[in-house]
């Protein structure tokens, strides 16, 4: 049985939310539905008897910009240091096939921060479950022992302000609450893991501000995740 490569290219918002190609073979194009995938991942699929892989390439393309709502960009490293910037949108579209408004984005060059293991979200031991590994002569390891937080998932409630400003500013009093406090600001709608890329959040239209979160070891991004959020009250946008 035959076995072949075929190179597929997606757009950042299709390899995010998984897509529908057309796929050329000998026998005739087929139609076959992608999930979600990163950059040179390889799908295995089967058309009949015939093994196909796929190879991902994802494209540098426009993405949409006439969405309804602001944007607001955080990022947040090992500390809890968070970057924000506002994108204001003009019209009443909430499609995501709009122009980006993430190309302010376009020549931002992500800090290097090193985890300094004072920011506990969570209120279990975090040594309790597999913790970090990172050998024995390690000589930060009394600094880095501590476990990192879990993702936020969907539904995960989170306080704070993040400030309305088209420059990149600190904040570190983002954290997660019961989503019946009364400082619940912000709830996570979709979790993107493996990346800091605010942009990937415009492939969800609900989402009204975009929360870059990652986690360093000396030097080494060992945990990073994109968060896509809504306002929670007087918050929504």
């Amino acid at each position: 049985m035959s076995q072949q490569e075929i190179s597929i290219s997606l757009t950042p918002q299709q390899a995010a939310a998984g897509a529908v190609v057309t796929v050329p073979l000998p026998t005739g194009a087929v139609r076959v539905r992608i999930p979600p995938a990163r950059d040179g991942d390889l799908v295995r699929l089967w058309v009949g008897e015939q093994q196909v892989l796929l190879r991902v390439r994802v494209t540098a393309g426009a993405s949409g910009g006439s969405g309804g709502a602001k944007w607001t960009g955080v990022l947040a490293v090992a500390a809890l240091v968070v970057f924000v910037a506002v994108v204001a949108n003009g019209g009443g579209d909430d499609s995501a096939d709009d122009a980006s408004p993430y190309s302010s984005y376009s020549g931002y060059s992500s800090p290097s921060y090193s985890y300094s293991g004072t920011y506990e979200p969570y209120t279990e031991d975090p040594y309790s479950e597999d913790p970090y590994d990172y050998g024995t002569e390690d000589p930060y390891a009394e600094e880095t022992e501590a476990e990192t937080p879990d993702p936020y998932t969907s539904g995960t409630c989170l306080n704070g302000t993040l400030p309305d400003s088209t420059t990149a500013q600190e904040v570190d009093d983002v954290e997660e609450v019961d989503c019946s406090a009364s400082d619940a600001h912000y709830q996570v709608i979709q979790t993107i893991p493996f990346s800091s890329d605010m942009s990937r959040c415009n492939a969800n239209p609900r989402t009204e501000y975009a929360f870059s979160y990652r986690y360093t070891l000396n030097g080494a991004a060992i945990n990073e995740y994109v968060y896509c959020l809504v306002g929670l009250g007087s918050y929504a946008r």
